[in-house]
């Protein structure tokens, strides 16, 4: 595989490691620290990229993606979503990784509401809208509005949100298939 190959698979590892370490700091005050998340951040990537790319990447590449991903990570712990998920206590988790499926995170709000949070990079236009398509179907899996009542959409990479009722995504689907 090509240097080119593997530069352009980094991104996306860059995604999954800051997506691992932010939903990993989810209740824990102390791994927001600036430090804290960027370290996590870049030992997870660096465990993705021994895990991924077995022939090897130039160390040019590398540094790069991890010094831009420490960048971003400092950067989102700075943020004001950032200083929100740190006042999230262990009892407000009720589900995270794997137990969320097919959400990175099941957090209940100060209001009593039930909130998925999925941290993923966004796409703009209409693969947009089929995430919140594929979100909508899990949703309805999960148990439809009875159980949850919001989604919060954070990209890692640009610390952008994007919190949406259940309400307003069926209305963004109809929309999207009325055209």
């Amino acid at each position: 595989m090509s240097q080119l190959e593997l530069a352009a698979r980094l991104p996306r590892l860059r995604a999954r490691a800051a997506r691992d370490a932010i939903v990993g700091a989810l209740g824990y005050s102390q791994r927001w620290a600036e430090r804290s998340l960027a370290a996590a951040a870049a030992a997870r990537f660096e465990a993705l990229v021994a895990e991924e790319i077995r022939e090897g990447i130039r160390p040019g590449l590398l540094f790069e993606a991890r010094d831009a991903l420490g960048l971003g990570m400092r950067g989102f712990a700075r943020s004001a979503l950032g200083r929100r998920l740190r006042r999230l206590r262990p009892a407000q988790i009720l589900a995270r990784g794997a137990k969320a499926r097919p959400f990175d995170a099941l957090v209940r709000a100060r209001d009593g509401r039930s909130v998925a949070v999925v941290v993923r990079p966004m796409p703009t236009g209409e693969a947009r809208l089929d995430i919140y398509r594929a979100l909508r179907i899990a949703i309805e899996r999960a148990g439809g509005s009875s159980v949850l009542t919001a989604l919060l959409l954070v990209d890692p990479l640009t610390g952008a949100s994007q919190s949406m009722r259940l309400d307003e995504i069926a209305r963004l689907q109809r929309g999207s298939t009325a055209a």
